[in-house]
């Protein structure tokens, strides 16, 4: 199986909306989902990235670039990072990962950063196969 990585564009909404619906396991509103998506796009700290398989798209990794004061150096955070079910362990995810790793050491970071939910027990193994670690807790609140 050979796996090609490309840049997400504008044209890719549909298929990163069906994506992030997987990782998610919900529905979101496709126009505010589709505006989001292009607001993004246009920022130079964000970078979206496709697996595709035989010219289907079948994963996505979405990174920030940023520089918080607290770290008192610039990181990659993974924002996003999913691949459809039926190609999980064939190492789509790690490709990206990797390419999202190379991305933020050639934009200056030196740190990978990224939040995972606490049912995602598969993902949490593959994150520490690929060396990292629990560092903290993160806690949201609806506005």
């Amino acid at each position: 199986m050979s796996c090609n990585l490309r840049p997400a564009s504008l044209a890719d909404t549909e298929a990163v909306y069906g994506l992030i619906c997987e990782l998610k396991q919900k529905a979101y509103d496709r126009h505010t989902f589709a505006a989001g998506f292009a607001a993004n796009l246009s920022h130079l700290q964000q970078r979206y990235q496709l697996a595709e398989v035989n010219g289907e798209i079948v994963g996505l990794i979405g990174i920030q670039i940023m520089f918080p004061l607290n770290l008192n150096c610039w990181i990659g955070e993974v924002q996003e990072l999913v691949v459809l079910p039926q190609m999980r362990g064939l190492n789509v995810g790690k490709a990206l990962l990797e390419w999202a790793e190379e991305e933020a050491r050639n934009r200056g970071a030196s740190l990978m950063e990224l939040s995972s939910g606490k049912v995602r027990t598969d993902a949490h193994r593959f994150y520490q196969r690929e060396g990292y670690e629990q560092s903290h807790f993160r806690f949201k609140k609806a506005l």
